[in-house]
């Protein structure tokens, strides 16, 4: 995807949201550049909003750079409520699965489930209290940064993504990738985004 298509895409929805995420894993150059690219369309494109995870790695260089320009606009989607408390962003919001309905819990693990057939039974354990619960509650939250489930979380315009290129589906950035696909979200890759300008 090229720069001018991304931005075709954002005027069309000039107040959407953007999804920033992907491996913890991350060279330290490409660190760099995904807080710069973060940074440059924050302060490019005054009204977007921006999501992403609470993981170490690409979730933190993006969020760092939305951060730069203006925290407000930085929405993060934690596994449990919890989660990394002591990293957070003070005027960033924060949502976690543990928010959702018992209908809105349903129709997004249906959603899991369907994004990742061989997890249906980890899915199905999300409300035990056991270290599958646990990790099941991960793959949820990666699909609500997706699905959107609120007002204010709706679904994003558009993710953009740091993976392993020789192997994008892999792991939960995979699952994240075959959501998007499922609800009709464009996404792009590190070697689409990283030709994009920078301020």
């Amino acid at each position: 995807m090229t720069f001018s298509e991304f931005t075709s895409i954002v005027e069309r929805n000039p107040k959407g949201v953007i999804l920033l995420e992907g491996r913890r894993a991350i060279p330290e150059a490409y660190a760099s550049e995904a807080e710069s690219l973060a940074r440059c369309l924050a302060i490019r494109f005054s009204e977007l909003r921006f999501r992403s995870g609470n993981a170490e790695g690409s979730d933190q260089a993006f969020s760092a750079g939305i951060a730069s320009v203006d925290p407000h606009r930085l929405q993060v989607v934690a596994p449990y409520a919890s989660h990394r408390k002591s990293v957070r962003y003070l005027d960033a919001t924060y949502d976690s699965p543990e928010s959702l309905s018992r209908v809105r819990d349903d129709e997004i693990a249906y959603k899991t489930a369907t994004a990742s057939p061989k997890n249906k039974g980890l899915i199905a354990k999300r409300n035990q209290k056991s270290a599958l619960a646990a990790k099941a509650a991960y793959l949820i939250r990666d699909t609500m940064k997706v699905t959107g489930h609120s007002e204010d979380f709706p679904k994003p315009i558009m993710a953009l993504f740091y993976v392993d290129l020789e192997n994008p589906s892999e792991g939960g950035t995979g699952h994240t990738i075959r959501v998007c696909e499922q609800e009709g979200v464009p996404y792009a890759f590190q070697d689409s985004w990283e030709k994009w300008p920078k301020i």
